[in-house]
């Protein structure tokens, strides 16, 4: 890996980095002959997690990269992967069988949807409601979407780095969730783009579609 790719890996996965510095470098020189990079966090209650998942050609590495709580270990079997995806979403593997019906997905500007959700608590649910569908034109997911907003109980991000023949392909991807059910949330890389589309989506799939990518960088992050 060069030197500018270091760069734009450490910009996209870490844009914190000053927070992390060692830990940031420590990951990166290590991820120089890795396939696929993937900055995880989540957190749902007391289950929190911030961490680095390096894909290599016969074995996933799993590094926190929080200083207060620093543990990594290595991963050489699909199924222990697979159960790995789903401790970090804090999701039961029998849940797999879960997914949500198909539903025309609503999109966005992503920095008004990050007001938004920034915003949430101090809204009423239906004044939530009537700011989002003002931006997507779906009253009935709106109103949806809203709710999960409002109320969330659990709250994760994603990104993914893929490497190309000569550069990375990267994707940004977050996971909301209340009692009522989730959503999958995708969203632009790049700050001169401003989208972000939301589709409903159980926590099972969004694990599964994170072990596929896993296994298969072809695979975008999104539930079948």
């Amino acid at each position: 890996m060069n030197k500018d790719e270091m760069v734009y890996l450490a910009r996209f996965l870490f844009p914190e980095a000053p927070a992390h510095g060692k830990e940031v470098s420590g990951l990166l020189q290590m991820a120089g002959s890795a396939e696929r990079i993937c900055r995880l966090k989540y957190c749902e209650g007391e289950h929190t997690q911030d961490l680095c998942l390096q894909v290599f050609k016969e074995r996933t590495i799993i590094s926190s990269i929080q200083e207060e709580d620093p543990f990594g270990y290595e991963l050489t079997e699909p199924a222990k992967v697979k159960r790995a995806c789903f401790y970090l979403f804090n999701c039961p593997e029998h849940m797999e069988g879960n997914s949500c019906p198909d539903v025309p997905a609503l999109q966005m500007s992503r920095s008004r949807f990050e007001e938004l959700k920034a915003q949430a608590a101090t809204y009423t649910l239906y004044t939530l409601a009537e700011c989002l569908n003002a931006e997507t034109g779906d009253l009935l997911r709106s109103a949806q979407l809203a709710r999960v907003l409002k109320y969330r109980t659990a709250d994760g991000e994603l990104r993914l780095c893929s490497r190309s023949t000569d550069s990375w392909i990267c994707q940004h991807a977050g996971y909301i969730e209340d009692a009522s059910g989730g959503w999958l949330l995708r969203m632009s890389c790049e700050s001169a783009e401003d989208w972000i589309v939301a589709v409903p989506a159980s926590k099972a799939e969004v694990c599964l579609a994170l072990y596929e990518w896993m296994l298969h960088a072809s695979h975008a992050v999104n539930p079948e």
